[in-house]
């Protein structure tokens, strides 16, 4: 568990989580997709009094209400059709220690109501049960929506908002932070080299110059996915600025298209492919150029040629890469 941060913003938040941690109040954090409200939740836990407690999560948008309720609070045997056994919920699994529901405004209506009994009094009903059951539980929340928005057009209760607010961290989105682009980059570098068995990757100045300049809309999640496919198609050494074009330097396709029948490998392959290409086109088709730009050797490069039937670039591709 790791926060690596250069900003002031974040800086701030960090020493917020720091006292809280220790204060054990309910929390709620905001902040877009891909900030790293997960990570801030799980740092108010390992810093505070129920650090050597379960710590659990339950994600509120993945399920239906009666679902969302089952897991929640649990049920007995018998109380709906397939429940062949009494399991306990996420409440009682855990007690003593952190709860932290994810994207907490997606939670249906009808399940306000007991999370809200649940948060107020500590007491929990397992679908099925008409006995109430104490549980000593910290709760953490997180959403990426606006919750008093929420509460204006009724979709979400107006009294669990309060109990669910009394401290509220806002996450800041990385466009924000800028700062920390850098280092976050080059820690993701270094993780997934290690986890890919090569040994170097490094991101020239040029490459991180790039990184800092890109909006980053996915924030954290979007950068480190960035990262990863990189280094899965790198043979190790430095990964320079034109590597990015095919990631950033253009609109991304629409969502559907990424499941348009081609498997991973596929993916992956046809993204190597016009790497290479890009390469070969900003080298003016000097192999030995264009495997440097890639980070890899020229043999490697000669092989990966073979492998995909690469000739020679166009020659209007060259003057179009050059207008670029």
């Amino acid at each position: 568990m790791k926060l690596i941060t250069e900003s002031t913003l974040m800086r701030r938040l960090v020493d917020a989580v720091k006292r809280l941690a220790e204060r054990d109040v309910t929390v709620l954090i905001r902040g877009e997709t891909g900030t790293g409200k997960e990570l801030i939740a799980s740092l108010l836990h390992a810093h505070g009094k129920r650090a050597h407690r379960p710590f659990v999560r339950f994600n509120c948008a993945a399920l239906p209400g009666e679902l969302a309720e089952s897991e929640l609070f649990g049920h007995l045997k018998g109380a709906f059709t397939g429940a062949q056994a009494t399991r306990p919920g996420f409440f009682s699994e855990a007690d003593g220690g952190t709860l932290v529901l994810d994207e907490v405004g997606e939670l249906p209506t009808g399940v306000q109501a007991k999370l809200l009994r649940a948060v107020q009094d500590g007491e929990i009903q397992p679908v099925g049960s008409t006995r109430p059951e104490k549980v000593d539980v910290r709760i953490v929340a997180s959403t990426n929506r606006d919750l008093r928005a929420e509460v204006s057009a009724g979709r979400f209760r107006e009294d669990l908002y309060y109990r669910l607010a009394v401290v509220e961290l806002v996450v800041p989105p990385l466009r924000n932070r800028r700062d920390d682009i850098p280092a976050l980059a080059e820690e993701f570098a270094r993780c997934y080299a290690e986890r890919f068995d090569l040994e170097e990757l490094r991101l020239s100045e040029e490459f991180l110059a790039r990184l800092v300049q890109f909006d980053w809309p996915g924030n954290v999640r979007q950068l480190e996915n960035a990262i990863a496919r990189l280094a899965a198609l790198s043979t190790g050494g430095v990964i320079d600025a034109a590597a990015l074009d095919p990631i950033i330097g253009q609109p991304a396709p629409p969502a559907e298209d990424s499941a348009d029948g081609l498997s991973l490998r596929e993916q992956l392959e046809s993204l190597e492919r016009s790497l290479i290409e890009r390469a070969l086109v900003l080298a003016n088709g000097n192999r030995s150029a264009a495997a440097r730009r890639l980070g890899t050797s020229r043999v490697t490069l000669i092989d990966k040629l073979k492998k995909y039937g690469i000739t020679q670039s166009r020659p209007e591709t060259v003057a179009q890469a050059r207008l670029a």
